[in-house]
């Protein structure tokens, strides 16, 4: 018998003898008072009252000292998991690299000053500097990227990437990407070594493949279909492999060779097991771009043209020809130049705040200029005062993401570039949440 069933049973038969019990009591009494029971002809037989044996009541002890007569206490209260709202507008910028040399020289030849100047652009410009594992994390809805961000990768493995871009990218705090294709690891010359390719890695410094022969991995005449697909699955795979075992990582990024591609070229590299592939078209990434065919801005030699393409956003204008404030810029006195509300990286309960900016500590503004955007809603009807010189706006809808990007332009005299403060601030949401389920409650 099971131990639920006995346990019944047992349950059962100490009420039933318990019962038996108090209804020969009950009888005793009634007949020293002299009730009796006229509907009955005949007087009922006198009962005895049996004694439990020294088991049963030790049985009956246990269970009436179980917890099964117990009430049943309150299931302790689990509190609200906190909404996740994946931002579906953010917009990724990928920049591409070649080689780095003190001078450049060549359209694949960035100089080193030329490097270090537009890092440092980006730098002052706020723009989030992310890894191409964020962007794929984001893209399988695991985490949320910024509103506007910027990943950087280098092609072939030069040395000039350790020597000059490197340092550079280290000092800034840049994650980065290099390609790698198999015949040029580690063989000498201008080549990277192993030693340098881990000492990157320790360093922000993500691996994808680049092939194994840096071929064009268009078909050739010379080859069978059959062939071609042999040779295609070697050039994907056998890298991918080469990679992971030297260097002790799973390879999930792939470059095309010069940037040639086709539909059975991006599928083979899908199912070999790259998640993100990387082109050469001047392209910003989406939440709907796919992941086979993910744009990049190469940038050549002398010319700025792929980098103000790429680091301009949605008509704000690239990095180069904007003058960008610190949010924390100060005048010779020590006072800020701009006064921010929320505070710069301030963690807020308030899920619909007021967003302020005084422009006062500038001196003169042109007020046709002034410009709010706000992460997720693009540019905003922010309010001027020209007499208090404050610009606001007041969210329409509670916020519903931990992190709130804000990006005001404006000019202070004609003719001049246009400046730009960004900050970002935080909502805790869990505070929020808390707080509006405690509201709730009577």
């Amino acid at each position: 018998m099971r131990p639920i069933k006995l346990s019944l049973f047992v349950l059962l038969f100490i009420q039933l003898t318990s019962c038996k019990r108090i209804e020969a009591k009950l009888e005793r009494l009634a007949r020293a008072a002299g009730i009796t029971n006229e509907s009955t002809p005949e007087a009922k037989p006198k009962t005895t009252e049996s004694e439990l044996t020294p088991e049963q009541k030790a049985m009956e002890a246990r269970v009436l000292n179980s917890a099964i007569f117990e009430a049943a206490a309150p299931a302790p209260e689990v509190p609200k998991a906190i909404p996740f709202e994946l931002n579906k507008s953010a917009v990724v910028s990928i920049l591409g690299y070649h080689d780095f040399r003190e001078r450049g020289g060549s359209p694949m030849i960035i100089a080193a000053n030329k490097f270090r100047d537009q890092m440092k652009a980006i730098k002052d410009s706020g723009i989030p500097v992310i890894s191409l594992s964020d962007v794929l994390a984001w893209r399988k809805g695991q985490k949320n990227i910024p509103e506007e961000a910027l990943v950087i990768t280098m092609d072939d493995g030069w040395e000039g990437v350790h020597t000059y871009a490197y340092p550079v990218l280290k000092e800034y705090g840049f994650p980065f990407t290099i390609y790698l294709y198999k015949k040029y690891v580690n063989i000498g010359g201008r080549s990277l070594s192993w030693e340098q390719i881990r000492e990157m890695m320790k360093n922000g410094c993500e691996i994808g493949s680049h092939s194994v022969s840096h071929e064009s991995l268009r078909p050739k005449k010379s080859r069978s279909e059959a062939d071609q697909q042999l040779w295609l699955l070697g050039e994907l795979k056998d890298s991918k492999e080469f990679l992971e075992k030297s260097l002790g990582i799973s390879c999930t990024s792939f470059a095309y060779p010069f940037g040639i591609f086709d539909d059975s070229t991006t599928d083979t590299a899908l199912q070999v097991g790259y998640e993100t592939l990387v082109t050469v078209n001047n392209q910003k990434v989406t939440w709907d771009t796919p992941l086979g065919k993910l744009g990049r801005y190469i940038i050549h030699g002398e010319s700025d043209a792929n980098f103000k393409l790429a680091t301009s956003f949605r008509g704000r204008g690239d990095v180069a020809s904007n003058r960008f404030l610190g949010s924390t810029a100060k005048d010779e006195k020590g006072n800020l130049l701009v006064e921010l509300k929320p505070l710069p990286e301030e963690l807020i309960q308030e899920r619909q705040p007021v967003i302020q900016a005084n422009l006062k500590g500038l001196g003169s503004i042109l007020p046709e200029t002034v410009k709010m955007r706000v992460g997720g809603l693009g540019v905003v009807p922010a309010r001027y005062d020209p007499v208090t010189m404050t610009v606001s706006y007041k969210m329409p809808y509670k916020l519903r993401r931990e992190d709130c990007a804000v990006t005001l332009n404006f000019k202070r005299a004609s003719g001049q570039p246009d400046e730009v403060v960004s900050w970002r601030f935080k909502v805790d949401l869990a505070a929020a949440y808390e707080s509006q389920s405690m509201a709730a409650k009577p």
